[in-house]
């Protein structure tokens, strides 16, 4: 079945929020710019004008990742909460998030090391992503990667949605665990999971960011432990 995306775009003025922080910004000598799809409209405009201001300005496209047609972000800048990938090949010195929420620019933090700084274009307010938060994400992953080890059965989740369909990395996953079982759904909730109370962990091959919400066992993505 072929899916349309209908993007939602914020008529909130960006540029106006860069340049009341301009005197911080201009403080960062090579910056990643990063925004969701409500704002990626508006970010030509940004990087046109941050490089002006002498700031070296980098913006990038997703990766292809394995199991997809293609990347998953549309657009330059574009940021997705399930996809990074971009960050990880930008020669930077530090990020710049534009949107609200602490979502998104974790994703940057965690898939690139480095300083993220959050500018929110309804408050014009322009704050750094904490460390702590980085590191209590980071701590949480070692202890789902620890807790494997001990499982006895693996259940591997293959998700049948658009753009999360990924049967080669299951595949992939079931070869490198033998006590493994494959486990096909459309919609994953902690209530499916629990009628199979022999499963001992979960690994993930749909949105990664399912890591984030409370599940009733070990619950992993594909990507921390291939």
């Amino acid at each position: 079945m072929k899916t349309l995306f209908i993007e939602a775009r914020s008529d909130v003025n960006v540029l106006a929020a860069v340049k009341k922080n301009l005197a911080q910004l201009k403080t960062f000598k090579k910056l990643g710019v990063f925004t969701t799809v409500q704002h990626v409209g508006q970010l030509s405009a940004v990087e046109s004008f941050l490089k002006s201001q002498g700031i070296t300005v980098f913006s990038k496209k997703s990766l292809k990742l394995a199991d997809q047609q293609g990347p998953k972000a549309t657009y330059c800048g574009q940021l997705l909460g399930c996809d990074a990938t971009a960050a990880k090949i930008m020669n930077v010195d530090t990020f710049l998030y534009i949107g609200s929420g602490e979502f998104h620019p974790l994703a940057i933090a965690i898939a690139s090391d480095k300083p993220v700084f959050k500018l929110n274009p309804f408050t014009k307010q322009l704050t750094t992503l904490a460390e702590t938060d980085k590191r209590k994400w980071l701590a949480r992953q070692a202890a789902r990667i620890d807790k494997l080890k001990y499982a006895k059965k693996v259940g591997i989740i293959l998700s049948t949605k658009p753009g999360q369909y990924k049967p080669k990395l299951a595949e992939k996953l079931q070869k490198q665990f033998k006590n493994s079982y494959l486990f096909i759904s459309d919609m994953v909730t902690s209530y499916d999971l629990m009628n199979f109370p022999d499963i001992d962990a979960w690994i993930n091959t749909a949105c990664p960011r399912l890591v984030e919400d409370k599940w009733p066992k070990t619950f992993l993505n594909a990507s921390e432990v291939i």
